[in-house]
């Protein structure tokens, strides 16, 4: 699946690729490519925690630097929104647990050195969403969507409320009850998330290894949208590397993802991160996940959607037919989303109301 072109970068992020090995010319490449798809500042820790920062030219090294400055100022951020936050969810009696890039930086994952994320994404039992945004209101937060309908779509269909944004710092942060829309077709059970969540810090909590994993390929491959898929396959290829260091059970994953319906994502993250990446999983695993599930669509053609998307969205990784792999998939994505009857009526307001409804707004 890699294309000769991207062989460079991912090798460079994985360690089958040296630094001193790649000319001038393939480091412009890289530079480029990295920016693109926001893994620059993960690729100058990777370079740095193998010792390898002295065979980098300095003229990309400064390009690698002001990355990774980025990067240092978003951790800053999370930990200073996180030092607010707990004092809320303590005097309500609520584990703060964060999900995603802020969970991997936060629980000091080595492959999410460097990560950068946009906003932060949080896990709550959906019984105590009302309480915390009431709380979170006392200290400045405010719902980013005011349309009627669209509060409607998050609060009585999907696995998040609308995005909060702080007032003065605006910060965002997305809190979540569980993984998946409550309209989708596969149906993890919120609970079990919550039964299995491992304290990382003092009063900061995060999913456990394996729902982490299953989390990161959910997110992937069940969304409609697919700007950061580069980065999210190898956020997914870091965790499996991670959990691969100590002793890991790859049965026990198998059968979590059973349990919690998410073996399709977990088998496309598991075929593309092993054929991106190079990732370490065994053949067999792989195999019993494609066994287990039926997919209505042959693994070849997803692939012909599935390669176009994932590969950094740099004009070097494009090939014939990704704009219409990128529709389809958003098709497909919306369809595992919601049931046929509410699609429809979702996409002809969307197209149809919610445009008049602006307009009446802004006049």
């Amino acid at each position: 699946m890699t294309a000769n072109k991207f062989k460079v970068l991912c090798g460079l992020l994985t360690g089958d690729c040296a630094a001193k090995d790649v000319s001038l010319a393939q480091w412009n490449l890289v530079v480029q490519q990295g920016r693109s798809t926001h893994v620059l500042s993960m690729l100058y820790y990777r370079l740095k925690q193998r010792e390898q920062l002295l065979d980098v030219p300095k003229v990309v090294m400064w390009h690698l630097e002001a990355a990774s400055i980025v990067s240092e100022k978003y951790l800053r951020d999370t930990r200073s929104e996180i030092k607010r936050f707990l004092p809320v969810f303590a005097s309500l009696g609520v584990k703060f647990t964060l999900l995603k890039g802020a969970a991997y930086v936060i629980s000091d994952k080595p492959c999410a050195k460097g990560r950068t994320f946009s906003d932060i994404d949080l896990l709550v039992p959906k019984e105590n969403i009302d309480r915390l945004e009431a709380a979170l209101q006392w200290h400045g937060w405010a719902s980013s969507n005011q349309s009627a309908y669209d509060q409607r779509y998050y609060r009585d269909w999907m696995h998040e409320i609308p995005p909060l944004v702080h007032i003065k710092r605006h910060t965002v942060i997305d809190i979540h009850h569980t993984i998946l829309p409550l309209t989708a077709s596969l149906k993890p059970v919120a609970s079990n998330l919550f039964a299995g969540l491992q304290e990382v810090e003092d009063g900061v909590w995060t999913l456990s290894d394996i729902d982490m994993l299953l989390h990161s390929a959910t997110h992937l491959f069940m969304d409609t949208e697919f700007d950061h898929a580069f980065r999210d396959l190898l956020d997914f290829d870091g965790l499996i590397r991670d959990v691969l260091t100590r002793e890991f059970d790859w049965q026990a994953l198998l059968v979590r993802a059973r349990e919690m319906d998410l073996i399709q994502p977990l088998y496309y993250a598991l075929r593309y991160s092993r054929r991106m990446f190079n990732t370490p999983i065994p053949l067999d695993i792989v195999t019993s996940c494609e066994q287990e599930w039926a997919p209505m669509l042959t693994a070849g053609f997803m692939d012909v959607l599935f390669n176009r998307v994932i590969m950094p969205p740099h004009n070097s990784a494009r090939l014939a037919g990704t704009a219409l792999a990128r529709k389809l998939l958003f098709i497909r994505g919306h369809y595992l989303r919601m049931p046929f009857g509410l699609l429809i009526r979702h996409l002809f307001h969307k197209a149809f109301i919610s445009p008049n409804e602006k307009e009446s707004s802004a006049a």
